[in-house]
């Protein structure tokens, strides 16, 4: 991947006239190319430990039990963590589950650059969260972020359905 500002990937007016504020769909808008593989996320499952809400499944809008795709697993010191369980993780994602990450930032170095270049041009926090399907499923259902998002699909098709603002302000509490 080479280093292009995102500000000058999504438009020269982007940073002033649509964050916060609209939604753009840019196509190819960031060279991406073998910054995340399969063989990558493979490899962030086997060598972390990646429990509940950091990682989760979900499906048809619903978190799945960890229970259906994990094995406990008691430490010496008397407590338990969660070891994935790769065959019923397979069948989980073969069923239709969807996978979240949140932070795969803090565990791979290529989209950790990418985060550190679009903070510089944002100047704000940037998290890069990874999901992952195998079905056309829906995993999340209709739903609305709480902070700005920028989408970079690495691989195949989803269609996604972006919708208007249903309230202006969600998060502005009312005063009685």
């Amino acid at each position: 991947m080479t280093h292009t500002s995102i500000a000058a990937c999504l438009g020269e007016d982007f940073l002033a006239q649509a964050l916060h504020r609209e939604y753009r769909h840019v196509p190819g808008a960031l060279d991406v190319a073998g910054i995340m593989t399969w063989d990558d996320l493979n490899q962030i499952l086997a060598a972390h430990r990646l429990e509940p809400p950091r990682m989760r499944l979900s499906r048809d809008g619903e978190t799945l039990l960890v229970g259906g795709y994990t094995t406990p697993v008691a430490t010496r010191r008397h407590t338990v963590w969660h070891r994935l369980h790769p065959a019923e993780l397979h069948t989980r994602l073969k069923e239709g589950a969807s996978l979240a990450l949140d932070s795969v930032d803090e565990l791979h170095p290529p989209i950790a650059r990418l985060c550190e270049a679009i903070e510089r041009d944002l100047r704000t926090r940037v998290q890069a969260n990874l999901y992952a399907s195998w079905t056309s499923t829906e995993g999340f259902g209709v739903h609305w972020d709480d902070h700005d998002t920028v989408i970079v699909q690495l691989d195949d098709a989803k269609r996604w359905r972006i919708y208007g603002t249903t309230r202006p302000f969600p998060l502005v509490c009312g005063r009685g």
